[in-house]
């Protein structure tokens, strides 16, 4: 009699990349233009629900974000992602290259097929990105990064 094999949930998916440091195998990454850079992209069909993606970095304290936003560039910044855990204020650092997918998905505050969601896994945070909607292949992996006044933002309304 052949085991069927279980299905992991999306929390499980999502714990077991974070503890190898790999990524999901069905994304690429393509350039989109000068102005928007590179973005990543579904190979295959993702369902409604499915881990996608770790957004990867440095943790790092309020007290060590303060510091570098005063000597990062514009671009470097923009892969600062800050937020709340245990009461207090923390944030990845993702601005340096390192391979990883999650750093390089682009924003839209208008129509995000992606949700950022917190894990907690062996007592630290890991954000992780979730699919909101089903996603068809060959679409742009995206997300709201929040409320802050992104540069980028007026400039995409002005060119739509």
């Amino acid at each position: 009699m052949s085991k069927r094999r279980t299905r992991l949930s999306p929390q499980a998916e999502a714990i077991q990349f974070i503890l190898s440091g790999r990524e999901k195998p069905c994304f690429k990454v393509k350039c989109i233009s000068d102005f928007k850079g590179r973005g990543v992209f579904t190979c295959t069909p993702i369902e409604k629900g499915s881990f996608v993606a770790e957004y990867r970095g440095e943790l790092i304290s309020r007290y060590e974000l303060d510091k570098r936003q005063k000597k990062y560039t514009e671009k470097q910044n923009a892969f600062l992602f800050d937020f709340e855990w245990n009461n207090s204020a923390w944030c990845i650092d993702a601005s340096r290259e390192d391979g990883s997918l999650g750093r390089l998905v682009n924003d839209c505050h208008k129509s995000p097929n992606c949700k950022m969601r917190r894990l907690t896994v062996q007592g630290k945070p890991h954000l992780c990105l979730f699919a909101i909607e089903n996603i068809e292949a060959e679409t742009e992996i995206t997300y709201d990064y929040g409320d802050s006044q992104w540069p980028w933002r007026n400039l995409v309304s002005k060119t739509s």
